[in-house]
């Protein structure tokens, strides 16, 4: 089995923005927003992430390392949770994470996994139909 090639981003897309709304009376931490920016990297540079954000209610490294792991996987087209939506081709971007939000309670590493990976299948929904980036409003899946 050969290994799929990677291609570069073609355009910028700026201001993906996902939320994951809190599950009210229940128990499952759902909550976490994010803006992310995506910036073309040539095809042979590895895809970035950085963090020039501001984080509410302060910044947390646990959530900045999952949403990381989240982008990532989702941009290498490997994000084996979830096997029935995997794309086809690894993708190269710098990813700039503008903001994200987080609660004490309600907040979970998995819910910024998930997170990760809608922004980049928006931020690549946006390139495939030359349009720009729609709010998306989820309450994300936990499986424990």
């Amino acid at each position: 089995m050969t290994a799929t090639p990677t291609v570069a981003l073609p355009r910028p897309v700026h201001g993906v923005k996902v939320h994951s709304r809190q599950t009210l009376g229940a128990c499952a931490p759902t909550y976490g927003r994010v803006e992310l920016d995506f910036e073309p990297v040539p095809t042979q540079d590895a895809s970035t992430i950085e963090f020039a954000c501001s984080a509410e209610p302060e910044p947390s490294p646990e959530y900045e390392v999952a949403l990381a792991q989240g982008v990532m996987r989702e941009l290498a087209a490997a994000d084996t949770d979830d096997s029935g939506t995997r794309r086809g081709s690894p993708v190269s971007a710098r990813v700039i994470v503008r903001a994200m939000s987080w609660h004490w309670v309600d907040t979970c590493e998995l819910t910024f996994i998930r997170l990760g990976a809608l922004a980049v299948r928006e931020a690549l929904a946006c390139v495939a139909e030359d349009r720009e980036p729609q709010l998306i409003e989820t309450r994300v899946r936990l499986l424990f």
